[in-house]
This record gives C-alpha cells, sequence and structure tokens, in this order.
C-alpha cells in the first residue's frame, strides 16, 4: 500500500469521524429541543415534565386500570362493565393528552410513570363544542357521566365570574397505587400552577368528586362556585346513583380560581454604615463632630 493511499485513506476516515459527530450534536440539539420540559425534580426521586406522545399508551393503559375504578363518579357508574363507554373515554382521554398541556411524575430508579394529570386549555370561544356533547360519545354510562358533568358546567359561567377568555381546567389525576402515599398527587396539582403562569392562564378549574381532591383545590387557592350533594342527584326514574360515594365524599363541586404569581422576598435593606468598608481618618471624625455642634 503507497503512502499516499495511507493518507487518502486517514482522511477519509477521520472525515467520517467529523461528520458522525456533527449528526450526533444535532441529534442531542434536536433532543434538547421536543424533549420533554422537566418541571421538577422530587428529593424522593420523583421527576415531573411534559407528557409526550411516547408514554400516551402507558398512561391510558393506567388510568383504564385504576382510575375508572376507583373515582367516585365513574365506580358508582359501574363504567367499567361498558366497554363501549370505557373505549369512547379512551378516545376522549387521548384528545385531551394531545393538548400537550398535561404533565407525569417518573420514578427516576427504573424510568416507571407514578403518576398524572391530565390537563386541557379551555377556551370561550371553544367551550361547549363538540368534544363536550353528550350524544357524540359512545356508551350509555358514559353519555349519563357527561350529562352529568354538563350539569355541573352549566351551572356557573367561569368565563364570566373571572372575566377571562381561558381557563385551565384539572381534567383527571391518578397515581399508580404503588406510588401513593408519597404527596406526587399534591406536586402534580401545585406544578399545575406553574403551567398556566408558563402559558399565561390566569384561572384554574376543576370538578372535585372527592373531599381530598376538594381540600387539595383549596389550598391551591381555588374556591367553590358550586356543588351538589350525592344523595339529590337521580336518574330518571328517581333512583339513586352514588350509592356508595366513600367516606367523606358528600358532594361534587365545581371549584375554580385566580392563578397567583408567586411571591419574591425582596432583599432587606443594610444600613448605610455597615456598607462602608472604609474607616474615617481623624480629621474627618473631628470634622463630623464640630458639624454636630451646629
Amino acid at each position: 500500500m503507497s503512502r499516499r493511499y495511507r493518507l487518502e485513506e486517514e482522511r477519509a476516515k477521520q472525515a467520517t469521524n467529523d461528520l458522525q459527530d456533527e449528526i450526533d450534536k444535532m441529534k442531542l440539539q434536536k433532543e434538547r429541543i421536543f424533549g420533554p420540559l422537566i418541571w421538577r425534580r422530587l428529593t424522593s426521586g420523583f421527576r415531573i415534565q411534559d407528557l409526550k406522545p411516547q408514554y400516551y399508551e402507558q398512561v391510558l393503559d393506567m388510568i383504564i386500570e385504576h382510575f375508572i375504578h376507583e373515582d367516585v363518579v365513574l365506580r358508582n357508574s359501574n363504567f367499567a362493565e361498558d366497554t363501549d363507554s370505557i373505549k369512547s373515554f379512551r378516545e376522549k382521554l387521548l384528545h385531551t393528552m394531545k393538548d400537550q398541556s398535561s404533565i407525569i411524575a417518573i420514578d427516576e430508579s427504573n424510568e416507571e410513570i407514578a403518576g398524572v394529570l391530565l390537563l386541557k386549555a379551555v377556551k370561550k370561544c371553544d367551550f361547549g363544542r363538540v368534544f363536550s356533547r353528550v350524544q357524540l360519545s359512545e356508551g350509555k354510562i358514559y353519555q349519563s357521566v357527561i350529562g352529568f358533568m354538563n350539569f355541573l358546567n352549566r351551572k356557573v359561567d367561569v368565563f364570566e365570574h373571572y372575566q377571562c377568555e381561558v381557563f385551565l381546567r384539572y381534567y383527571l389525576l391518578c397515581i399508580n397505587p404503588e406510588y401513593r402515599r408519597k404527596a406526587l398527587g399534591w406536586q402534580l396539582m401545585d406544578t399545575g400552577l406553574d403551567i398556566a403562569r408558563h402559558l399565561k392562564i390566569p384561572v384554574i378549574m376543576a370538578i372535585m368528586d372527592c373531599c381530598k381532591l376538594q381540600k387539595m383545590g383549596q389550598k391551591l387557592g381555588m374556591e367553590t362556585l358550586f356543588e351538589i350533594e350525592y344523595v339529590k342527584w337521580r336518574d330518571k326514574y328517581e333512583e339513586l346513583i352514588f350509592c356508595d360515594p366513600g367516606a367523606g365524599n358528600y358532594t361534587c363541586a365545581l371549584m375554580a380560581g385566580r392563578v397567583k404569581q408567586p411571591v419574591i422576598e425582596e432583599p432587606t435593606e443594610v444600613p448605610e454604615d455597615l456598607t462602608s468598608k472604609t474607616k474615617l481618618t481623624r480629621a474627618e471624625k473631628r470634622k463630623a463632630k464640630q458639624k454636630g455642634k451646629k
């Protein structure tokens, strides 16, 4: 092999390596641009980040497996027994996820999804359109559930009440049973305020169907705009629907509140005599003393 051939081969190899380095750099930049925004890292080993499409199916499976069996409204309506309702509910969830406002909590030790908070920006011009109408949802039980939710939504005009054009709705909170009692629910709910601030949305809103969520809503600064007692909600045959809402769960409440800006503490002023590091000379002290006598 000639010396010239070896030099050309080395140059070609170096050019290939340089090209690969550039490709790797571009790939890394792309991942940073399109990767999830991490909102919080908790000392307990969890991070809260944007819900991206690669997690949609896992989140949907977790909600179907746990949420519909535990949520007060869905559990009392025997939602899990209606396959058409589950299918329609799953499609509605997917549509909500595509709003790209939702967040998830991930266990950093194994990268498993520990919890999810579905959020959706609701604009005044879009409110009450196709995706909230009962007749477009399959499954009799799901239609009755949406009818109940729409009853609550119609009782208060959140846009009018807060004089706003958009609010951020807390649509659904679900924590994997393996990760409960770690305050992940509260961390997700509180992070929702950061998202509202980031999106410049002035109001948050939710339908809270249990006392635990209602207490968290109060901590977030929400107020109850309307609530109905479960014992007073009956079907068209005047039969009680919510036979087992659970201990302490007496009402289903529509709650909302303004998003307050975080309080930034201003640094206290330091006395002037403490800020000066230079010492006065004897002449300056005498001059100041004489000035004081005058």
